[in-house]
C-alpha cells in the first residue's frame, strides 16, 4: 500500500517537520489513507502496528514557521507586521490542545535483513510540494541507521505516480504478486531498492536531500532522529 508524490516548491509561510507516530494521530492518519486509497487499514490495525516493536510509524506535520525563518517576508510586512506575526505564532504554539496538521505519514517494519515500506502516503490537498520524497528519504536514512542493507515494497502495477518516485530512488522491479490487492484483486509489483551503501546509491539520495534542502520548508531534514529503544 504506496502512494507518494513530488513537485513544485512548497507555499511560503509553513514548514515541513516529521516525528513518529502516536495513537492520538491515527484519525488524521486513516483520514489521509482513507482518501488516498481504496483498501485503507481499519484503526485497530494502526492500534497494532504503533504496538508492534518491530515496526516504526513516522508522520509529516505541516506547521507555521517561525518568523526569523522569513526574512523576506519580514522585510515586506516591516516592525508591525513582524510584530503581528510574532504574536500569532506565540498564540498558535500556547494552544496545546490543537492537534498537529498531518500531511502525510509513513510506516515501516524491521525485518531480518531487510527493510519493508509498508504504507506512505500523502494528504492528496498536499501533494506536489515533495511530502512524498521527504517521507521516503526518511525510509532511507531508518534503513541505514538499523544496518539494513536494502528496501522492499509493493505497489500497484497500475501506480505509474508511485512508481516513477520509487524508481527516481533507485528501486527496481523484482517481481509480481498477482491479486495482492484485496478491494479489486489487482496485482502488485514487489520493488527492491538495491543495495544502500553504493557510491550509486549514496550519490542519488544526498542529490535528493540537496533538492529538497533547497525548497527551504523541510526544517528537520538533517536532524538525527530519536533511536528506536528512547522512543516514547
Amino acid at each position: 500500500m504506496t502512494s507518494s508524490s513530488n513537485g513544485p516548491v512548497a507555499s511560503n509561510g509553513t514548514r515541513i517537520v516529521l516525528r513518529d507516530m502516536t495513537r492520538a494521530d491515527i484519525r488524521a492518519v486513516r483520514r489521509i489513507e482513507s482518501v488516498a486509497y481504496d483498501d485503507a487499514w481499519p484503526s485497530r490495525a494502526f492500534d497494532a502496528e504503533l504496538a508492534n516493536a518491530f515496526a516504526r510509524y513516522r508522520v509529516a506535520i505541516d506547521e507555521p514557521a517561525p518568523a526569523s525563518d522569513q526574512p523576506e517576508r519580514a522585510a515586506t510586512l516591516g516592525v508591525q507586521g513582524v510584530l503581528g506575526a510574532i504574536a500569532t505564532l506565540r498564540r498558535r504554539l500556547t494552544r496545546r490542545t490543537r492537534p498537529d496538521r498531518i500531511v502525510g505519514f509513513i510506516g515501516v517494519w524491521y525485518m531480518q535483513d531487510q527493510m519493508h515500506l509498508v504504507t506512505i502516503a500523502v494528504d492528496p490537498a498536499q501533494q506536489g510540494r515533495g511530502i512524498g520524497a521527504r517521507l521516503l528519504l526518511e525510509c532511507m536514512d531508518l534503513a541505514r541507521e538499523a544496518e539494513l542493507p536494502e528496501v522492499v515494497l509493493e505497489v500497484r502495477v497500475t501506480n505509474e505516480r508511485a512508481k516513477a518516485l520509487y524508481e527516481r530512488f533507485g528501486f527496481r522491479r523484482a517481481g509480481t504478486l498477482l491479486a495482492y490487492y484485496q478491494d479489486n484483486g489487482e496485482d502488485a509489483h514487489v520493488m527492491l531498492s538495491g543495495s544502500l551503501d553504493t557510491p550509486e546509491s549514496q550519490l542519488r539520495h544526498a542529490t535528493i536531500r540537496d533538492a529538497l534542502r533547497e525548497r527551504g520548508v523541510f526544517a528537520d531534514l538533517d536532524t538525527p532522529r530519536p533511536p528506536i529503544e528512547e522512543m516514547g
